[in-house]
């Protein structure tokens, strides 16, 4: 079980649920499939797929929880030419218009109609509690897709009291002063991809793959007043990842070093495999986010 992406909340009061409190309240809003006029529908399922039934796994005091979702694919053009179809009927035999609050009314009948025969698709969302040091990591590339995660979490428990981490320093401001100046922490390694935005003009930016960010073009970008929102690194040799400025990690890869760590342990099963995957993961995280903090200048003071 290792994330891809990373978007880590603070919890902002101490998480006191032992995992046996919590697995019931995750149970209360266990996953359910779509009904037959049902859109959507979400709900937690055990982290270790059909090897597991418990909807919590614990692993050294972290508590791993999986969020499924599940939709029915309703392509608007299919809805669109069924609603055609029955205007053009209804204008024939009334030999009139049809106005817009009857299209309306026949499009909620044609998609009524199609949603039991829809095909339905489905992913899973991962996320871990850290309660020890105050931590909702989610693998999720976006916050918009974190949300999915933890508002569905807030309503299973009744409360959940997060924030997206603060820092001291703002990370355009930190990331864009290691490229300008070839000075990134020790431990961090520049990578050769950046994205660059003009504060000056909404939604100017411009991309960078493959590039030497130390090159006299890329610096160009800099000294015209351009800022890094995202940047490619590694850290410690022990993953690379890009950060983004909205405290998001994208891509996320954990290093060969981290892999022969693992030694010759040979799980036996794929339960033991994803335990020995998530403790490797948690521990990984465990010390990459407070350094993390620490590289923008560490986490603001929270009235």
């Amino acid at each position: 079980m290792w994330f891809k992406n990373l978007c880590a909340y603070r919890l902002q009061e101490a998480f006191t649920l032992e995992a046996e409190a919590l697995e019931e309240k995750l149970a209360t809003k266990g996953f359910e499939p779509c009904g037959r006029i049902d859109l959507n529908s979400q709900g937690w399922v055990s982290p270790l797929g059909a090897e597991g039934e418990m909807l919590v796994h614990v692993t050294n005091g972290y508590l791993m929880l999986c969020l499924k979702e599940e939709s029915k694919i309703l392509p608007a053009s299919v809805v669109r030419e069924g609603v055609q179809e029955r205007v053009a009927e209804r204008e024939e035999k009334e030999q009139r218009k049809v106005r817009k609050k009857e299209r309306d009314q026949l499009r909620d009948e044609v998609t009524l109609e199609l949603l039991p025969r829809a095909f339905t698709r489905s992913k899973h969302i991962y996320g871990y509690i850290d309660p020890k040091d105050g931590w909702l990591v989610i693998d999720a590339a976006s916050w918009k897709q974190a949300e999915a995660f933890s508002e569905f979490l807030r309503e299973t428990l009744g409360s959940l009291p997060i924030a997206p981490p603060v820092t001291v320093d703002a990370p355009q401001a930190i990331m864009t002063d290691w490229v300008a100046k070839d000075q990134p922490p020790a431990d961090v390694e520049l990578g050769e991809e950046a994205v660059f935005e003009d504060p000056r003009t909404e939604g100017c930016e411009i991309r960078c793959k493959r590039q030497d960010l130390q090159a006299d073009e890329i610096k160009g970008h800099i000294t015209s007043g351009k800022h890094i929102r995202r940047l490619g690194v590694s850290w410690d040799q022990r993953l690379s990842c890009v950060l983004d400025a909205d405290y998001s990690v994208k891509r996320l890869k954990f290093s060969d070093l981290v892999q022969e760590e693992l030694g010759d342990r040979d799980p036996e099963s794929a339960a033991e495999r994803f335990d020995l995957d998530f403790a490797i993961l948690s521990l990984e995280l465990s010390r990459f986010l407070p350094r993390l903090m620490a590289m923008f200048g560490g986490e603001e003071a929270r009235g």
